[in-house]
């Protein structure tokens, strides 16, 4: 029963009754695809969630429709997806599988899960102590899980816990969420809602959930929320506006102060009440500060009644059933602790693997973008026509020209030179204003490779002929540029470039060319712009989370793929200029380049296109030559459980942090042969499977301990009152 400022205060008989006919209907808003839907579930104030089966794996899922768009609050919408995505890796939370935003009406695909809410087991009557204790337990790990990612739930209540399964409890409905830093209210629902959330002024609050872990505690083991009554349903009844209502519930809930029927259940002990009533206790500062602090006081309580029934019962059995229970317990700790590595390995690597996909994305965006603004402006009428005009000149009159005008005002130079360097300058301010990124460079070569304008201008460059590039003739290779092949020809459609070292700037740069034409549409030349693959890979860096699992820093590389057969990082946040200066200072060029190669193995899952070609030779016709072979591409994205960051080799032990075992993800930039890298730390994604390792081993180890110096002191005990029993009758012996 959530608050609004119409919402009518429901029984248990009248929630059930509008449940019962919220189910009816039998066609879903739209089909999405991919998904075959089954039948209703369940509606809410905003959505219809209906049951549907997944097409491609047969799986069962749960897709939440928003049928009135118009009503909707999209930013609300937009921040429960949000919410659900921080949490995704948690095993107690409902996940996030799939968001149709554009979809009409909009939907997003969460798992389905079989058991349904808890209120509808609670309806059916109070639970016995041990599930209640259970499933509280099991709501607060979800809480930990949540509350670990910056989200605060604020809206728990018995129907917003799902049970799978095996009966474990997965909370839902992240819809009155708020992040850890977030300072707006978000009320919850009655009698679940601790007194201070009751207000349009409040502020979210770990311990809002707190209270709500108690409530639900003590309706499991009562049948009922705490403080709800007939005379209070009937004050809040009566009220006419929400402020009016919320300030009834807080002043009940204050003046009732801590229920007590829960002590009168059989099989409540004074632990478990106690751990009840701080969570409903009416001053937050009286009650746990979070979830984790619940938590541990349920396993404190454990281990208090795991300790009564232990007495001693004989003087070698506890040996003997020590003894038996070592082998036993070492083989289930580490067949555990392996399904626990595969367990985290496999979230780590889906977190990952999501992160490479979404960096992958956002980099062929920035590139097509790139290559539509160059073709937008290369076929511009009047652009079109001066250089048409100018690539019929020789090469070696227009680069003096170039030099000529090089330092002249813009409108002094020449009509071609000024409407490239006002597109270069206008390009330039609109990446500024976008905080895009500047680019390297723009250049222009006449249909020889004869590199004739520049900007920024560089005489290094103007003049030279760049045939050999694979930005000039888009054959996917650099060739030696005293071998470039006679049939050469300029590339006839936009292509993103091999990375290569930039001439001017000694750094790894791509570039992105189209083809210029002439009005007959032969290629008369080709028109580059070129970046910095580490500053666009900065900026896209930026879009992604920098946290993995559990907090673990992630590391961002993009890596090529040459000829099929190695893979090569071209850029990572460890190579700076300064990096890469003292590093070519220590192995070369090339053996750097070496050096940065991906292992072998790596390599070998890359699925390649098909064998490139022989280039065909160009036709009689003087038109463009065959469609070259295309680059090595990758169809599949690759998950490493265990990866080893090439970074490693180039630093001294003793001060590298990029050794040792990785997890990594490897996902493909399409129209290229780039790989973007996703890693974490191994031994970070894997540290709680450690801690747990290491606690359980000291835990047994310290029980053996335990058990032995206790066995021994009976053992010594007994033997001394044997032997004072027995030293009279020696003494009595000698006398006789």
């Amino acid at each position: 029963m959530g608050l609004s400022g119409d919402t009518e205060v429901q029984d248990e008989v009248a929630a059930e009754r509008s449940r019962q006919l919220s189910l009816q209907g039998s066609q879903p808003p739209t089909e999405p695809p991919g998904y075959s839907v089954v039948r209703r579930l369940g509606t809410g104030a905003y959505g219809v969630v209906w049951l549907a089966r997944e097409d491609r794996t047969g799986r069962m899922v749960a897709i939440k429709f928003y049928p009135h768009r118009q009503g909707l609050n999209w930013a609300l919408l937009s921040r429960e997806v949000e919410k659900l995505a921080a949490v995704y890796t948690s095993r107690n939370i409902v996940r996030l599988l799939d968001v149709g935003w554009n979809g009409d009406p909009p939907w997003f695909v969460m798992e389905y899960v079989e058991n349904g809410s808890l209120g509808t087991l609670l309806s059916r009557g109070r639970l016995s102590v041990d599930e209640s204790v259970r499933l509280g337990r099991e709501i607060c790990s979800a809480l930990i899980d949540a509350h670990g990612a910056g989200v605060l739930h604020c809206d728990l209540k018995p129907d917003n816990v799902l049970l799978d399964g095996q009966r474990s409890a997965r909370l839902c409905d992240f819809g009155q969420a708020r992040m850890s830093h977030e300072q707006s209210p978000a009320l919850g629902t009655l009698y679940y809602m601790s007194p201070e959330q009751a207000d349009l002024d409040a502020s979210p609050d770990a311990r809002w959930d707190v209270y709500a872990v108690g409530a639900l505690l003590f309706h499991m083991l009562t049948g009922q929320p705490p403080h709800r009554t007939e005379s209070l349903q009937a004050l809040l009844q009566s009220a006419e506006t929400l402020d009016g209502r919320l300030q009834i519930y807080r002043d009940a809930v204050r003046a009732a102060g801590i229920p007590t029927s829960h002590r009168r259940v059989r099989q409540v002990d004074p632990r478990l009440a106690e751990i009840l009533e701080r969570c409903l206790a009416v001053n937050p500062a009286d009650r746990f500060p979070n979830a984790q602090a619940v938590l541990d006081a349920f396993v404190a309580r454990d281990r208090q009644r795991a300790r009564r029934p232990l007495l001693a019962v004989g003087l070698l059995a506890p040996l003997l059933l020590t003894a038996a229970l070592v082998p036993i317990f070492v083989s289930a700790l580490k067949e555990n602790l392996r399904d626990a590595e595969q367990q985290l390995t496999r979230r780590a690597l889906e977190s990952d693997a999501l992160s490479a996909r979404l960096q992958a994305a956002a980099m062929e965006d920035e590139l097509q973008d790139r290559l539509d603004e160059l073709q937008s402006l290369a076929g511009e009428d009047e652009l079109r026509r001066e250089l048409e005009s100018l690539l019929q000149r020789p090469s070696s009159e227009t680069t003096a020209e170039m030099l000529r005008f090089a330092d002249a005002a813009i409108d002094a130079r020449p009509r071609w030179m000024q409407l490239l360097d006002r597109a270069w300058e206008r390009s330039q301010t609109a990446s500024a204003a976008r905080s895009r990124g500047t680019d390297t460079s723009w250049f222009l070569t006449d249909a020889t490779g004869v590199q004739i304008w520049r900007r920024d201008f560089s005489e290094r460059t103007l003049g030279d002929n760049f045939a050999w590039r694979d930005y000039f003739h888009g054959r996917g290779l650099d060739y030696p540029r005293d071998s470039v092949p006679a049939d050469i020809q300029p590339l006839s459609t936009p292509h993103v470039s091999l990375a290569y070292k930039s001439t001017t700037t000694g750094r790894q740069t791509v570039a992105l060319s189209v083809p210029v034409r002439a009005a007959d549409g032969r290629v008369i030349g080709v028109f580059a712009r070129t970046a910095h693959l580490g500053d666009l890979q900065s900026r896209l860096r930026g879009q992604i989370t920098s946290r993995g699992t559990a907090g673990i820093e992630r590391v961002i590389a993009l890596a090529e793929i040459r000829n099929g057969l190695e893979i090569r990082l071209l850029d990572h946040p460890c190579l700076t200029e300064e990096f890469l200066h003292a590093a070519e200072q220590s192995y070369g060029d090339s053996e750097l380049f070496q050096q940065l190669t991906l292992d072998a193995t790596i390599a070998a899952q890359v699925a390649t296109g098909p064998p490139a070609p022989a280039p065909a030779p160009a036709p009689a016709s003087g038109k463009d030559s065959a469609t070259a072979p295309p680059l090595t591409s990758v169809a599949n994205e690759i998950r490493l459980p265990v990866y080893s960051d090439p970074i490693g080799r180039l630093i001294t032990p003793a001060a590298n942090r990029w050794s040792g075992d990785w997890m990594a993800a490897l996902s493909p930039v399409n129209r290229t042969s780039w790989l973007v890298i996703v890693q974490e730390r191994r031994d970070g994604v894997l540290q709680p499977v450690q801690s747990m390792a290491a606690t359980a081993s000291r835990q047994a180890w310290l029980a053996v301990s335990i058990a032995v110096v206790v066995v021994a002191a009976v053992w010594l005990l007994v033997f001394r009152a044997f032997n004072r029993s027995g030293q009279p009758l020696q003494t009595h012996s000698q006398e006789t």
